[in-house]
C-alpha cells in the first residue's frame, strides 16, 4: 500500500470551543473515535477502512507554557501507511496561498540523502478556513492539482490542495449533492457555543462523545489556561500588525506629505513585520528566509 502525507489546517478564533486550535488538538488527542470520523470525512473515505490512527506528537495537556511555545500540529499515522499532519491556526492568514504551498513542499520533501525518488509520498494539504480564500472564486470545498492548462491532463497525483470554506456553509446547504457529513463537520467548527454543539451532535454517538470530551477538557483549569495562553498570543500578533498599520496611517497624515498614508503604512508595517518575523522564527523553529516566504514578504 502506498503511503500518503496529508497536511490539514484548521482556522478558527476561540480556543475554548472545538474550533479553537489547541482545544481541537486536545479533543482529537483524547477521543480517537472523533479523530477517525473527521479523517474519513476530509479524505472522503469509508471510516471502516481506518484500521488504526495514532498521534505521534501528543500535546502535554495542562503544561504551563507561553503562547508561542505551544505546538499546534498533530502528526497522525493512519493505517501504518499514511502520515497525516493536522496543523491548526487561528485568525485570517493574508498569505495563505504562499503558506500552504510552503507547508506542502516541506511535507513532500520527505526522502533522505541517497534514497530514490520513488520514495516520495503523495502529499495532500487540506485547509479548513473561516474566510474565503479567493473572493472571485468562493467555494465550499475546492480541490486544486497540477494540470495541463489546455486539456487538464493530470501532471501528478502527488500534489493535492483542498480548501474547505466555512463561510460558504449556507450556500452549500442549498446545493444538491453536498456531502452531509462535511456540512456537519463544517457547522461544528463554526459553532460559537456549547449549546450549538450539543444541538448539532443530535443523537449521533460519535458527536455526543465529542461534546462530552470537550466538556471534560474545558472543566480542567490548567488545560483551559493553556488554551487561553495560545489565544492571547495569536490575538497579540494580530493586534500588533493592525496597530502598526494604523500608527503608520496616522503618522503619514500628521506629516501631511504627499502619499503620506501610503508611506505611513509602509513604515508601520515594516516595524510590525520585524516583530512577526522574530516571533514566527521562534515559534516555528525556521530560518528568516523561510519565515519571509511564509508571510510573503
Amino acid at each position: 500500500m502506498e503511503c500518503e502525507t496529508i497536511t490539514c489546517l484548521v482556522m478558527r478564533r476561540d480556543s475554548a470551543k472545538l474550533g479553537g486550535a489547541l482545544m481541537t488538538n486536545a479533543v482529537l488527542q483524547k477521543n480517537e473515535e472523533v479523530l477517525r470520523n473527521l479523517l474519513a470525512t476530509l479524505l472522503e473515505m469509508d471510516e471502516a477502512d481506518i484500521v488504526s490512527c495514532r498521534i505521534e506528537n501528543p500535546i502535554e495537556l495542562g503544561r504551563e507554557i507561553k503562547g508561542k511555545e505551544c505546538i499546534l500540529d498533530a502528526k497522525i499515522i493512519l493505517n501504518d501507511a499514511r502520515i497525516i499532519n493536522i496543523e491548526l491556526q487561528v485568525y485570517k492568514q493574508t498569505y495563505w496561498v504562499n503558506r500552504s504551498l510552503l507547508y506542502w513542499s516541506r511535507a513532500y520533501d520527505s526522502i533522505k540523502s541517497g534514497q530514490e525518488y520513488d520514495r516520495l509520498l503523495p502529499t495532500y494539504h487540506i485547509g479548513i478556513l473561516d474566510f474565503t480564500l479567493f473572493n472571485e472564486h468562493p467555494k465550499f470545498m475546492a480541490q486544486y492539482q497540477i494540470l495541463d492548462v489546455e486539456d487538464h491532463f493530470l501532471y501528478s497525483d502527488k500534489l493535492c490542495i483542498k480548501v474547505l470554506d466555512l463561510t460558504q456553509i449556507e450556500k452549500a446547504k442549498k446545493q444538491p449533492g453536498t456531502d452531509k457529513k462535511l456540512l456537519k463537520w463544517a457547522s461544528i467548527f463554526k459553532a460559537e457555543t456549547l449549546e450549538e454543539l450539543e444541538q448539532l451532535a443530535g443523537k449521533e454517538e460519535v458527536f455526543e462523545n465529542m461534546v462530552l470530551t470537550l466538556k471534560k477538557l474545558s472543566e480542567d483549569e490548567k488545560i483551559r489556561m493553556q488554551c487561553e495562553a495560545r489565544e492571547d498570543y495569536e490575538r497579540c500578533l494580530l493586534s500588533e500588525y493592525s496597530a502598526g498599520k494604523r500608527e503608520g496611517i496616522e503618522e503619514g497624515i500628521e506629516k501631511g506629505i504627499e502619499q503620506g498614508i501610503e508611506k505611513g503604512i509602509e513604515q508601520g508595517t515594516e516595524i510590525t513585520q520585524k516583530k512577526l518575523l522574530h516571533n514566527l522564527m521562534e515559534f516555528q523553529k525556521i530560518t528568516e528566509d523561510e519565515a519571509r516566504k511564509m508571510l510573503g514578504i
